[in-house]
């Protein structure tokens, strides 16, 4: 039988995560990157989550946190998004993801976080209700407003083109429109717990690559791959000028040869009944749920929109 031991995440030990990430997800991620998404300072913490090593001291299993404070009837109480959970092929099976977990769980309770909430796929959710008490409170329905244009990915696949081609095209094509300002989340009611989006937090959640731009005097977040041009978020506005922001980025994903607008938020909140109202549900949607560790935000009130996510 292994003997594992686990080690706080750390700036000594960040690189470790790299192997992790190869086998478990078949992804080759940067030190920097890895770094830059760990570095959560403008919460109050960075570096939350636990490694595991296997007898030989090697790294084999991951579970990290990523802090972020909630906005909830004008205060903001330090909470923390579950990010990834991974586990080397070797060691499935073994009761790694509930023991990183459990210990970075503890750890952000004598830390004064008051919940851990978090969009697990569907093959690891049920994990997290049964083994860490999780509460499923929301699901999450993308929603598409189609575009008509010449798809890239038809180009790509019919002249072989390299995805750099168009990755390179739509950053000169988005780097060209106006800068936008950071604005609070479109969920964000009296009654109803968001994720605070403060300039801190825009300026964090540049380690993936989005684009803040205004259209219309209206701010938009947004990102692209290479089918969907994905609205992590827009600012609130009255359903005229959602329109014309719409058109307007209709016209942009027309000359990023992108097939649809891509948009999803918590249910019966203001982008998800316009984006329902004007576009067309996806056949999926993403559970929304977490655990409490104080009664100071009502979990089962939470709102989030694509933008909150850690892949975002």
């Amino acid at each position: 039988m292994t003997d594992y031991s686990f080690e706080r995440v750390s700036k000594n030990n960040i690189q470790d995560l790299i192997p992790i990430y190869a086998d478990a997800f078949g992804i080759v991620v940067s030190l920097e990157f890895l770094k830059r998404k760990q570095k959560t300072s403008f919460s109050g913490f960075d570096d939350v989550g636990f490694i595991a090593y296997d007898e030989n001291n090697i790294p084999v299993a991951f579970y990290g946190v990523y802090p972020c404070q909630i906005e909830y009837q004008g205060k903001l109480f330090l909470a923390a998004q579950s990010g990834d959970t991974m586990t080397h092929s070797a060691h499935t099976g073994k009761g790694l993801f509930t023991q990183l977990a459990l210990k970075t769980y503890e750890y952000c309770k004598e830390q004064g976080f008051h919940c851990v909430f978090g969009f697990p796929n569907e093959n690891s959710f049920p994990g997290f209700i049964k083994r860490l008490g999780w509460t499923h409170f929301d699901d999450l329905t993308p929603y598409l407003i189609r575009v008509k244009c010449i798809p890239w990915i038809r180009l790509k696949n019919t002249f072989r083109l390299p995805q750099s081609l168009h990755n390179s095209w739509c950053r000169f094509r988005l780097n060209r429109l106006k800068k936008g300002q950071p604005f609070k989340s479109s969920c964000l009611t009296n009654d109803t717990p968001v994720v605070d989006h403060s300039k801190d937090f825009f300026r964090y959640k540049t380690y993936a690559e989005n684009y803040l731009i205004q259209l219309k005097g209206i701010n938009v977040w947004l990102k692209f791959d290479d089918t969907f041009l994905i609205i992590g978020d827009l600012e609130k506005c009255t359903d005229e000028k959602f329109l014309e922001v719409i058109k307007a980025l209709k016209h942009i994903a027309f000359w990023m040869g992108l097939p649809h607008l891509r948009f999803h938020a918590s249910s019966d909140t203001w982008g998800e009944m316009l984006f329902k109202k004007y576009g067309e549900a996806m056949e999926v949607s993403y559970p929304a749920g977490g655990i409490n560790f104080t009664e100071e935000i009502p979990l089962e009130k939470m709102k989030f929109t694509a933008a909150d996510n850690d892949t975002f």
